[in-house]
């Protein structure tokens, strides 16, 4: 969990509901919607978290995971593939749906370390030009595997975004597992979003926002510790082990949630100068590095004044 949730003033409507989904601890909270709103976009949260498990061999992707091909996937499935890609290619292959091979071999709960024989097979199934589109139809060729691990918060976030929105919530916070999006404004100010400290307590920065949304990757989230190393779930696809660089992690601003998750595991990989430098693409989307001495380092949009970020 990467950010957290400052709120002030009082609310005579605010509804919440907090459930498990998407493999973490979510709630969605609304501040000027009705149960139905509510009912709609948990339901909504849930139905896209069950269709993109990729450890669910009877979900969508589980079972395009299994038989290798989807000739008429759902439009989920075809989009957040269609967006993961762009990723892909952007980096590439830096960010990798393909990745599941390898991230299956990363025991985190039992403290697991893969051989190098191990990972080196793991990677000759991990490169995203294995995944072929055509006509919509989707094929996964040597034996690659999906893994929307690094997407999939952030494009259900959207989606519900847009499912309230649409049935007129105009003030609202969709949190799922520290990525947080908030809708409208907290009162008549913008709502304050907290970047975790790495491996501590409370916030190294608060983020001042309105209809954006905030997510963070970092080493601290996923990890053990084993003779005096951190293993931590930021892999890199070209050596299968932990991303190594001088970051704790990336947190990413963005009016979009889909970009914001992507970004903050792709900018953590490329590290702060690339990783800048690539931000500097995405109109309105914003950029917080924290390093390995706990220095904030800011893309250029953002101010900080004390313990608050705001966008310039």
């Amino acid at each position: 969990m990467g950010s957290t949730l400052s709120l002030k003033g009082c609310f005579s409507k605010k509804l919440s509901r907090t459930f498990f989904a998407a493999d973490t601890v979510c709630t969605i909270t609304l501040y000027d919607g009705n149960e139905e709103a509510l009912d709609g976009a948990v339901d909504l949260c849930n139905s896209l978290a069950n269709k993109l498990n990729c450890k669910d061999e009877n979900s969508e992707v589980g079972r395009l995971n299994k038989e290798k091909s989807a000739p008429t996937p759902s439009d989920d499935l075809l989009n957040i593939i269609v967006s993961a890609l762009y990723y892909c290619d952007k980096s590439d292959g830096a960010f990798d749906i393909t990745v599941k091979p390898l991230s299956d071999l990363w025991d985190f709960k039992n403290e697991k370390i893969p051989t190098d024989a191990e990972i080196n097979n793991a990677l000759e199934k991990v490169h995203y030009r294995n995944l072929v589109i055509r006509n919509n139809a989707i094929t996964l060729k040597n034996d690659a595997e999906l893994d929307f691990g690094a997407i999939a918060k952030g494009y259900i976030a959207n989606k519900v975004s847009d499912f309230l929105v649409e049935n007129g919530v105009k003030s609202a916070i969709i949190n799922l597992g520290g990525n947080v999006t908030a809708i409208g404004e907290n009162g008549g100010e913008n709502f304050y979003i907290g970047i975790q400290k790495p491996f501590g307590e409370g916030n190294s920065a608060l983020v001042s926002c309105s209809d954006m949304s905030v997510v963070t990757s970092g080493i601290y989230q996923r990890y053990f510790e084993k003779d005096g190393k951190i293993y931590h779930h930021l892999l890199n696809t070209k050596t299968g082990k932990p991303a190594q660089n001088n970051l704790y992690s990336v947190t990413i601003i963005s009016p979009s949630a889909t970009t914001a998750d992507a970004l903050s595991t792709l900018c953590f990989l490329l590290g702060i100068e690339k990783g800048m430098e690539l931000l500097e693409e995405f109109e309105g989307t914003e950029g917080v590095f924290i390093d390995k001495n706990n220095q904030l380092h800011l893309t250029s949009g953002l101010n900080q004044n004390g313990n608050l970020i705001e966008m310039k």
